[in-house]
């Protein structure tokens, strides 16, 4: 009726009444969006607090169970999946085209019906894989089942209590933040959408982002994401997350307040790029037909949309907000899963006598990084390459960063040196063979073409070191979380133009040579170790 009401203003009014009719709709749909999060955190709030004595959590126990004793899917239950997926997506009447992984590899005849189908039978795969298939499975949740799997988890980390209560305060708080910037970002887009044009296509982030279930379905995978971590940190995987047990500029309100200032900026650009999809919003100022042979033509898009791609400090400087905000926080519980070959692979060689030399390929704004030297032995050498110069300038600040946290708070007799950060490309490593005991990839396959991936795997794999290994941490796949086979689909109208070609990708057949290890897996994200 509203909607009807404004077309009539705009035929009979000046454009500034038009307009005014259109922010006070606006301001109404804010209010309502916010009004929306408010009341599902409320309710998740309440039924965390009374969930101890309520015979409805019982129930929500036996369902959803501890990661340990998570049930298997019954065949009922694969069935009604079956019946729900595409044939293209369970490819179950094509064999993999072995043609488009060069000519080394042996070809296998053996019928896959999806990529993570394959991995799950030449891996050695932790319990997680399995728990995030089965979750969901017959994709029939609501918002009640979603917020009855967080008062779960709730349960389960305030009845331990201390360090675990901690931890989960402390990652709630950091949820909290990243709803909010989801709101400011998502609103103010929408109203510079409105302002801007009366042409406002239908397909636009905020109306998915309005939406009780989608944003049920995402807080639950964060409690989750955040209980499989601190389960991994008591097991002795990895260490608790060094900013969360340190003074540093997380917790500077005005870092997070210019962090914020930055997002809302960049969202409402991003947003706007992307709800016009045009190919000039695809573009960065470094053109197609640019000469040099530094930068493939691949990377001259602007993933996401957002601002110049990897082409700018602002971009740079903004990332891990956005990526979190995106996430609602997980993203750096997703990230943590390479610790766990990582660290292992450390524990196992660190009496060689000398400092480790680990390799971070397209390091970005060197996040990981920092939880990877923060884990390994401080003498570790750590090498980081990116082709971004603005993403490496942003990766130098967060080693500084972790440095001086380091050096105020431990006191140790082994040199922690900086790391060394070099501009280069992936399929192309300016470094001798064997020079590495271990190379890790973040997030880079899912961005390049299939035939890059095949020469990105084969650099990675000449320097390392023999006994090494390859961690290579990206999106899921088809097959990884059934239920999510069509949905991860739309992630490529975020301009990434490989992410489709990406998911079909069987990725173990570019590693030839290489002995498949173990496969790491958390809620949209998954780890898989060679070793050498």
């Amino acid at each position: 009726a509203t909607e009807t009401t404004l077309r009539q203003l705009e035929a009979v009014s000046p454009y500034p009444t038009w307009r005014s009719a259109v922010q006070i709709q606006l301001f109404g749909k804010a209010f309502d969006l916010i009004f929306r999060v408010m009341k599902l955190l409320a309710f998740v709030g309440v039924y965390s607090s009374v969930a101890s004595s309520t015979t409805a959590f019982g129930t929500g126990q036996n369902r959803l169970g501890t990661f340990s004793s998570f049930s298997l899917a019954s065949t009922a239950e694969v069935k009604s999946l079956d019946e729900r997926i595409s044939p293209n997506d369970k490819g179950i009447s094509k064999e993999i085209d072995f043609s488009k992984y060069g000519a080394g590899v042996e070809v296998n005849r053996f019928m896959y019906s999806t990529p993570a189908e394959y991995e799950d039978s030449i891996f050695g795969c932790d319990k997680y894989t399995q728990m995030w298939r089965d979750w969901n499975i017959d994709g029939n949740y609501d918002a009640s089942d979603y917020t009855m799997d967080i008062g779960t988890v709730a349960n389960n980390f305030i009845s331990k209590g201390g360090e675990a209560l901690d931890y989960w305060s402390r990652h709630n708080a950091r949820s909290g933040y990243f709803l909010v910037n989801a709101a400011l970002g998502t609103v103010l887009s929408e109203v510079n959408e409105r302002l801007r044009s009366n042409n406002v296509p239908e397909d636009r982030f905020a109306n998915r982002l309005a939406n009780a279930d989608v944003i049920s379905r995402m807080l639950a995978e964060v409690a989750l994401t955040y209980e499989q971590d601190y389960e991994r940190i008591k097991e002795g995987k990895y260490k608790l997350p060094y900013d969360m047990y340190t003074r540093n500029r997380q917790q500077n309100p005005l870092y997070f307040g210019q962090q914020t200032s930055r997002f809302v900026s960049e969202a409402i650009g991003t947003l706007t790029r992307r709800n016009r999809g045009s190919d000039e919003d695809k573009r960065t100022w470094l053109s197609a037909d640019s000469s040099t042979d530094l930068y493939p033509d691949y990377y001259k898009t602007a993933f996401h949309y957002q601002t110049d791609g990897w082409m700018s400090q602002e971009s740079a400087n903004v990332y891990e907000t956005s990526t979190e905000t995106l996430f609602l926080g997980r993203q750096d519980a997703m990230q943590r899963t390479a610790l766990v070959p990582l660290v292992q692979l450390s524990n196992e060689i660190k009496n060689v006598g000398r400092p480790l030399k680990i390799l971070e390929v397209a390091c970005g704004t060197g996040r990981f990084l920092s939880f990877a030297r923060d884990n390994l032995p401080l003498d570790t050498e750590f090498t980081a390459i990116d082709l971004s110069p603005f993403y490496l300038n942003k990766a130098r600040e967060n080693d500084k960063n972790w440095m001086s946290i380091r050096k105020r708070d431990e006191i140790t007799d082994k040199k922690t040196l900086p790391a060394k950060f070099v501009q280069a490309k992936a399929e192309d490593l300016p470094f001798d063979e064997e020079e590495f005991d271990a190379v890790v990839c973040m997030y880079l396959y899912h961005e390049i073409p299939r035939e890059i991936r095949a020469k990105v795997s084969a650099e990675m794999s000449r320097v390392t070191k023999t006994g090494g290994c390859v961690i290579l941490t990206d999106s899921y796949q088809l097959g990884d979380r059934p239920v999510m086979n069509n949905a991860m689909k739309v992630f490529e109208k975020m301009n990434e133009p490989f992410y489709c070609d990406y998911i079909e990708d069987y990725l173990p057949l570019h590693f030839e040579g290489l002995e498949p290890w173990m496969k790491t897996f958390c809620s949209s994200t998954k780890t898989l170790a060679f070793k050498k």
